[in-house]
């Protein structure tokens, strides 16, 4: 699908599709790395429904999972539900890899545009939302828990440019 040169002296970053084979380890990511927490059947269930897609992010080939992102989608419009890398792997473009490859397969399911909601603190996210093409819309008071705290809603538009059929 698509993949990222890495840091120097780093494997290259793979994203792709999620596969069944997946689930106990995009699990473990989601547990220890994200603020609402994923569990295999949270990560199953979603996997099973016809609308959320989920992209992984590899080291190298075949290499250790070390992120996911998942989308619920609802063509043509879809929302970022979480966008996971493992702790030590941040500042490598893991995020921007995943949210960039997601991005396309819902481009390919239909989907022009694209949800979602960050911190107002998460200034990393931010950048690399702005990065990507999102621009703020709005806020969603009190969104968040744990602290609590406002967030910013952000969209991402893309033109569907329909294949001529001959």
């Amino acid at each position: 699908m698509t993949s990222g040169r890495g840091t120097p002296g780093q494997a290259e970053i793979r994203v792709r599709p999620m596969l069944e084979s997946d689930i106990e380890a995009v699990a473990r990511i989601g547990s220890l790395s994200s603020q609402t927490p994923w569990t295999e059947v949270s990560v199953l269930t979603y996997f099973l429904r016809e609308d959320t897609i989920f992209a992984v992010a590899e080291e190298g080939e075949n290499g250790p999972l070390i992120g996911f992102a998942a989308l619920l989608l609802a063509p043509p419009e879809s929302d970022v539900l979480d966008i996971v890398v493992e702790t030590a792997c941040r500042g490598r473009g893991v995020g921007y890899a995943l949210l960039d490859g997601i991005c396309d397969l819902a481009l390919i399911k239909g989907v022009d545009t694209i949800f979602l909601e960050v911190r107002p603190s998460n200034t990393p996210a931010r950048r690399l939302y702005d990065k990507l093409g999102f621009t703020p819309i709005g806020v969603r008071k009190g969104y968040y828990t744990d602290p609590r705290e406002d967030a910013v809603s952000m969209v991402r538009r893309r033109h569907i440019i329909p294949l001529h059929r001959e």
